[in-house]
């Protein structure tokens, strides 16, 4: 028998070209530089965040001082919605001349209550939120060092494709960033990468550009995950299927398939 939980398709942090004039109000913009901190862990929650430009990297500093990236952020996504508080992760700048929108929380909370756009907005940047820890949590599932930096792949091509280009992307992060977000060793990183293109799945033009040539190719090495980039509506959009197996099943069993949709 089989179980399908599709998660609707949202693209992170687009805002409704009527919603914005009401935000532009009340918001205010800073540039960062790489490696600069946006707010720290433990922080107050006193503003939400929009990136405008550039990419940032949320993540946790562990109890030995250690860095756990746990998600990145690009152009128009919302961040730093959390419970009134302190913060529990950090968000640092990840490439030059980054832009960041600042919004009081208790200012866009006061419009959200009087303009459903509003609130529709922060939900949708909750919604997205979500739906990028789901697929990290499912790529770092897949056993293999090989299986994560494709599916990987296919989620960049998701969250940063362009229409002009949509088989190539541009790492704004270091692959240091990479090797974080994805549980493994830099040189691992590198070394499936080249792997990829001495394959002719991909090609590398210098260290931080990567054009997707066999598509087919990068969704059979994710392994267990079967992931999809397809082009709808002029944006990509990336699936995720998991075949879930009960433990007391016999190998090469079916199961559940849940399937998650990032855009």
């Amino acid at each position: 028998m089989e179980a399908s939980s599709m998660c609707p398709v949202i693209r992170a942090g687009r805002l409704n070209p009527l919603a914005r004039p009401a935000l532009e109000a009340i918001e205010s913009v800073a540039r960062y530089e790489k490696g600069q901190t946006i707010y720290r862990s433990s922080d107050p929650s006193e503003f939400w965040y929009r990136v405008l430009s550039g990419a940032a990297r949320k993540c946790a500093i562990t109890s030995a001082g250690s860095r756990r990236i746990i998600d990145f952020l690009f152009p128009q996504d919302m961040f730093g919605i959390d419970e009134e508080g302190r913060r529990r992760f950090a968000a640092e700048v990840v490439a030059d001349g980054t832009t960041i929108a600042r919004y009081p929380r208790r200012e866009i909370e006061r419009l959200a209550d009087s303009d459903p756009l509003i609130a529709r907005q922060i939900r949708e940047a909750a919604f997205t939120s979500i739906h990028h820890l789901e697929a990290r949590m499912i790529m770092l599932s897949l056993g293999r060092a090989r299986e994560r930096v494709c599916a990987f792949l296919l989620e960049l091509t998701a969250r940063l494709g362009d229409d002009r280009h949509p088989r190539e992307i541009i790492f704004p992060m270091s692959r240091y960033d990479v090797a974080d977000y994805l549980g493994m060793a830099v040189e691992t990183v590198s070394r499936v990468l080249t792997q990829l293109r001495l394959e002719g799945i991909i090609r590398l033009n210098g260290l931080r550009t990567v054009r997707i040539c066999d598509w087919e190719a990068l969704e059979s090495n994710c392994g267990t995950a079967t992931t999809r980039v397809a082009r709808r509506r002029g944006r990509a959009a990336l699936t995720v299927v998991v075949m879930h197996r009960k433990l007391d099943a016999p190998a090469g069993a079916g199961g559940a398939r849940c399937t998650y949709r990032l855009s």
